[in-house]
């Protein structure tokens, strides 16, 4: 190997270093002082570190991650603009390195309307990631009778079937269905997630509302065998029991290019149906602010949110959709 080169992998592996020790020492804080989880810092460090690889690549030959400047940060936008990437994953990056200036000590380096402010001639709706629901995502509203859909995944495998009632029954994600142990998560009146199944990393507990939760919930007992296990399928690892799950949604037409929903529905489902049973009507199903008031409305906004894994309660306009004032 080339001496030059050899001397530029060294300085890029100390960039990537540097970068790794700024992650751990700050990552395990999230911006409103609340603890990270793990899954969490590790998707910062995958983006930092895919930024050190492409800013030498792109010619700029940094050395410590806390000397990032803002041209360093414009030549990455341009490079993820020019190279197709998506909105969402763009202002997600842009997020990760905002949290590494500010941990390098240089809060507010990158302006808020980065993007807006390096692209004005381009449509706003073409460089804006909007996470709130427009229409319904719920399996229901696309047609589809769930309990039907259900009783076809039991034929496929009677497992794939209960990890579909909770999912629908308590808003699982996939993750969550899979690492699920029906015994060790019957909490009596809660239904109790924790960190090894939950994918934030985050402990919660779902309360048992409606008999049909219930009755999920024991189906998905009578499959295992021991308390300690898994409804996952225990022949196969994680992985596999992933590609499994994917490949059954895909035979019953629920994942897969041509399929008009996806197992996330289901998520969906359960953030309208327990809207639905506390008084609120979400506003894709046609629901409007003025049916409670704003008290009583961010009350059940919050119980859904906290359901489904999340602190804030305008997280469940990514499920739902947002209540508009006036309305």
């Amino acid at each position: 190997m080339p001496v030059e080169k050899s001397i530029g992998k060294k300085h890029l592996l100390g960039l990537k270093e540097s970068a790794r020790l700024l992650v751990l020492k700050n990552g395990n804080v999230r911006v409103n002082g609340a603890v990270s989880s793990i899954r969490t810092q590790q998707m910062t460090l995958e983006v930092v570190m895919a930024c050190c690889e492409r800013l030498w690549a792109l010619g700029y030959q940094l050395r410590d991650i806390r000397s990032l400047s803002l041209v360093h940060v414009e030549a990455l936008i341009r490079d993820w603009v020019e190279n197709g990437f998506a909105p969402k994953t763009i202002q997600n990056n842009i997020s990760r390195l905002r949290r590494i200036t500010e941990w390098s000590g240089n809060p507010g380096l990158i302006p808020d309307r980065i993007l807006y402010r390096m692209y004005p001639h381009v449509p706003v709706e073409q460089l804006r990631f909007n996470p709130v629901a427009e229409r319904s995502k719920s399996w229901s509203d696309k047609g589809i009778d769930v309990t039907q859909k259900i009783l076809e995944a039991d034929a496929l495998d009677l497992r794939f079937g209960a990890m579909l009632r909770l999912g629908v029954a308590f808003g699982l994600r996939r993750k969550e269905q899979l690492r699920a142990k029906p015994y060790l998560i019957d909490g009596g009146a809660f239904l109790l997630i924790r960190q090894n199944m939950a994918k934030s990393g985050k402990d919660r507990d779902i309360p048992i509302e409606h008999p049909f939760q219930r009755v999920c919930l024991e189906h998905a007992k009578r499959l295992c065998k021991d308390r300690d296990d898994f409804l996952g399928w225990p022949d196969r690892t994680y992985q596999q029991n992933v590609r499994r799950y994917n490949h059954l949604m895909g035979r019953l037409g629920i994942s897969g290019k041509d399929a008009d929903c996806v197992g996330h529905g289901l998520r969906a489902e359960y953030a309208e149906n327990i809207a639905m049973l506390h008084g609120l009507v979400p506003p894709v199903l046609g629901g409007k602010s003025s049916q409670l008031d704003q008290d009583s409305r961010l009350v059940i906004q919050n119980i859904v949110s906290r359901n489904m894994g999340h602190h804030r309660p305008e997280v469940t306009g990514a499920y739902y959709g947002e209540f508009r004032k006036n309305e």
